[in-house]
């Protein structure tokens, strides 16, 4: 597939087929291992139409180009002659540096956040986009009653229905267990038994006379997340003492005969406890916190995503849409991503380098639709100030939106494309319009700001 960047001038000014070695890419940038950094010729990869930016990380050269850094990779892999590789992420660079003594494990829980949740988002997204077109057509008035109707919300509500199935497939490759073990023990946490027993009013059982709280975990988060993390250290410890031959029957049986109902009786209980506690504590803040809340959050997401800690609310957001049918967070973390739209318009406006404007112009029209890290990693963190612009008018539109107290119905990426998941409630249009009105006053803020009192020679004295 032809792309706008030049796949032979990027492997001349890289020193040439000869001294490549190695060649992946994350969501906005080729990243190439050199056998001679010597040879690299940055001047010449800099003026590369395209390319938005270059970034010398040890042996890594990175070379930001947005967007399009899925096809640059594929046309450059096959004209340079490297091996494919898999992507990796956006935020390896920064939590690198973040990995010191008092940050290594909450960097680590992060990262092991991210690792579970990123493989299922676009299931999440898919369902989560149908969920929002069910709710724009029933606020028009069509029968959710009809056969189809009801078809395909079910098919909508399904992954949220068998949300642990997919969250332990993925948390047994972060935790390094047999997938289907893991999945075996989620079945048992969400066997009919449990909902027959709610269903007859019973909420106590009990296990070799230990008793326990009956919970139906259809659509819980941490419990499964937890289930499979004890389940991978027992299987580990039972794999060292059973002999080779008898692995392959004891090693899985023992593992869920004892990993299932150890979750049952403590680990399930207490982490869907805090899940909601979590959801509920997130609530409050944002139905008693008003402006204030949507103005902080608003305006420190953008660096949170940056820091990769916007993950440890990925848990939350499925908890409060399946306990209560909307969040408060998604509006503001829209006029989050959505200022920094409007920081990359007001570079546009105020650059006078042709390149920068195009770049800056592409990657404000991926950012309204949901894309953002074009304009992050290379539009305003590059520049400095307009970074910071897009955080003042993420915290506008942001308390804008806490203070009306708007709602998201669904899951997906908050932005003016989705504007389906914010049509709900007892005024849906109306509550969807006000998420947009935020969204536009981000926008605004973070532009006037840019074309106020950003210097597009910054750059050149960086």
């Amino acid at each position: 597939m032809a792309t706008k960047v030049s796949i032979p001038a990027l492997i001349q000014a890289l020193g040439g087929k000869e001294n490549l070695a190695q060649a992946t890419h994350c969501a906005t940038r080729l990243r190439v291992t050199t056998r001679d950094k010597s040879k690299i010729d940055e001047a010449a990869l800099k003026a590369i139409p395209g390319v938005l930016g270059v970034v010398n990380n040890g042996t890594q050269t990175q070379i930001i180009i947005g967007a399009e850094v899925n096809n640059v990779y594929k046309d450059f892999i096959a004209q340079a002659g490297v091996d494919e590789e898999a992507p990796i992420d956006e935020n390896l660079d920064l939590k690198d540096e973040l990995k010191n003594k008092k940050g290594k494990l909450l960097t680590r829980f992060f990262e092991t956040v991210a690792a579970i949740f990123n493989p299922i988002v676009p299931a999440l997204a898919g369902c989560g986009f149908l969920s929002a077109l069910i709710c724009i057509f029933m606020a028009l008035g069509f029968d959710s009653s009809a056969p189809t109707f009801k078809t395909i919300i079910a098919i909508s509500m399904a992954i949220f229905t068998f949300l642990p199935f997919l969250l332990a497939a993925s948390a047994a490759k972060v935790f390094k267990m047999n997938m289907f073990v893991a999945m075996t023990i989620c079945a048992g946490m969400m066997s009919s038994t449990w909902s027959g027993l709610i269903a007859a009013g019973v909420s106590s059982y009990s296990f070799l006379g230990i008793p326990f709280r009956v919970i139906n975990y259809s659509s819980s988060v941490l419990p499964v997340v937890f289930a499979v993390l004890v389940a991978s250290y027992i299987e580990r410890f039972l794999d060292k003492i059973i002999p080779g031959a008898l692995k392959i029957i004891l090693v899985p049986a023992l593992t869920i005969l004892i990993a299932t109902p150890v979750t049952l009786i403590t680990v399930g209980p207490l982490t869907y406890w805090l899940g909601e506690e979590l959801a509920i504590g997130v609530n409050w803040l944002f139905e008693n916190g008003g402006v204030f809340s949507g103005i902080v959050y608003g305006g420190i997401y953008s660096s949170m995503v940056l820091l990769g800690i916007h993950h440890g609310m990925v848990p939350v957001l499925p908890q409060m849409l399946t306990a209560q049918g909307f969040n408060y967070v998604s509006p503001t973390s829209g006029a989050a991503n959505i200022g920094q739209a409007g920081a990359a318009f007001g570079v546009w406006i105020k650059s006078h380098d042709k390149n920068q404007k195009a770049n800056a112009l592409s990657a404000c029209i991926a950012a309204c639709t949901g894309i953002t890290e074009p304009v992050v990693y290379g539009v305003t963190v590059p520049l400095g100030k307009p970074f910071l612009f897009a955080g003042i008018g993420g915290a506008v539109g942001g308390g804008f939106a806490a203070a009306l107290h708007l709602k998201s119905f669904a899951m997906g990426g908050p932005s003016f494309l989705s504007f389906g998941m914010f049509t709900g409630g007892e005024n849906p249009f109306l509550n969807c319009a006000l998420v947009m009105a935020g969204f536009v006053i981000a926008f605004i803020v973070a532009a006037v700001l840019t074309v106020l009192f950003w210097n597009p020679d910054e750059k050149k004295k960086a």
